[in-house]
């Protein structure tokens, strides 16, 4: 493959890696607000289950629809970990970091999608005016486990932490290739030690002898702002190598 070959490709990668980041925050972004507003998410999270579920049983087929667009938009994290990989330096860590980050997209996937097609169940039978009060109680202890399971386990633990692996070895590729400034790459592992603080909250629910620091929303804001930056800065060496390609005295 000439110079010339490469060239056009290497633009096309960076524009993809851009597209695919923007694509991401987006879809991930809408639902995310939408749920804000109308469920009090994420603070309802801490709620006692049956407000939970009487709230999932008074959302009905919007709030449904919207977890499952919430579900979705996680795996739209794929493309970014496969278009960002690309863009590495095809080592071993490169490819780790591509593992890790289709799997933190498929277990934070999967996490959520008890919302859509777990929870609602319960929470008709919750609110349902015939059941018995040992109907109701047999409800919360299952809607416990799973939401400790679905929630806690796979989607917020092991979704995050492997989410976490992703962004550190990303930000050593993106430090080492040079594909974008090396400050913006430090940015990005400056965000790991709130992921991994985060995890005290989930701890703090078994044991609540362990400190819970409540900084996970943070560091989700610090990530997608460094996302956001990633993909400003991805386009713009995009634009630059093209007008670096370009002949002297062509039309611009």
């Amino acid at each position: 493959m000439t110079s010339t070959d490469v060239e056009p490709a290497r633009r096309s990668a960076l524009l993809s890696a851009a597209l695919a980041l923007l694509v991401f925050l987006l879809g991930s972004t809408l639902p995310y607000l939408w749920l804000i507003e109308n469920f009090g998410y994420d603070d309802i999270l801490r709620a006692p289950a049956a407000v939970i579920l009487a709230g999932v049983a008074r959302g009905g087929t919007p709030l449904l629809l919207a977890w499952f667009a919430f579900a979705m938009s996680a795996l739209l994290f794929i493309p970014v970990a496969v278009a960002l990989a690309r863009l590495g330096d095809s080592s071993t860590l490169s490819h780790v970091a591509l593992v890790l980050g289709v799997a933190s997209a498929i277990a934070q996937a999967v996490g959520l999608l008890r919302w859509v097609l777990v929870v609602p169940a319960l929470a008709a039978s919750f609110v349902d005016p015939q059941a018995s009060d040992a109907t109701r109680d047999a409800v919360l202890v299952v809607f416990d486990a799973v939401h400790r399971f679905g929630g806690m386990v796979l989607g917020e633990m092991v979704g995050q932490l492997l989410l976490a692996g992703w962004t550190g070895l990303m930000a050593q590729q993106l430090w080492r290739t040079r594909v974008v400034p090396r400050w913006l790459a430090l940015v990005g592992a400056v965000t790991l030690p709130f992921w991994l603080l985060g995890q005290t909250e989930l701890l703090h629910n078994v044991s609540p002898s362990v400190p819970a620091i409540e900084v996970i929303p943070l560091a989700f804001m610090a990530w997608e702002a460094w996302l956001a930056a990633l993909a400003v800065a991805l386009a713009v060496r995009a634009v630059r190598e093209q007008h670096a390609a370009r002949p002297i005295g062509s039309p611009s």
